[in-house]
């Protein structure tokens, strides 16, 4: 099988929206999880997509969210904490997804993480080395193991 890239993902999938990640969707699972801060902070409109984008408006409006979600894991909201974990397992492989994994797992390192997600993580990146599924985010994972190994050697 070729290499996960760019130019072999069908366009409305790599420049999409991964299935169960609209905005609406995360903002209403962010309520659901007890969420605290602040995450729909309107509508997107900058640019940064292309107009010839198949889905360019809720593309902006996810990728707005996942953003918002990165500030809440700042304050240490525990429901941005938990979307950022179940995000990153998703293993989507779209536009912009590396960038937006590698900064949740940088701004994961400091937070407080509970024994269940601290498996899952590790479950989860044991299972992309056996794969093969190293692509640039995991240098983040990377850092983000062996903080959660030096807390839990303390």
């Amino acid at each position: 099988m070729d290499r996960q890239s760019s130019q072999n993902t069908p366009l409305e999938i790599y420049h999409g929206v991964p299935s169960g990640w609209s905005k609406a969707e995360i903002v209403s699972l962010h309520k659901a999880l007890g969420g605290s801060f602040e995450i729909d902070s309107g509508e997107a409109s900058e640019p940064g997509a292309p107009s010839w984008m198949p889905d360019r408006y809720n593309w902006l409006q996810y990728r707005k969210s996942l953003h918002e979600i990165g500030n809440g894991i700042k304050k240490g909201d525990k429901a941005c904490i938990e979307l950022a974990i179940r995000y990153i397992k998703i293993d989507y492989f779209g536009s912009y997804s590396g960038f937006i994994k590698e900064r949740l797992a940088r701004l994961l390192k400091p937070q407080e993480l509970s024994k269940q997600q601290i498996a899952r993580l590790k479950s989860y990146f044991k299972h992309l080395v056996k794969n093969k599924r190293c692509l640039q985010e995991f240098r983040e994972y990377k850092k983000l193991v062996n903080r959660i190994q030096l807390s839990e050697n303390a």
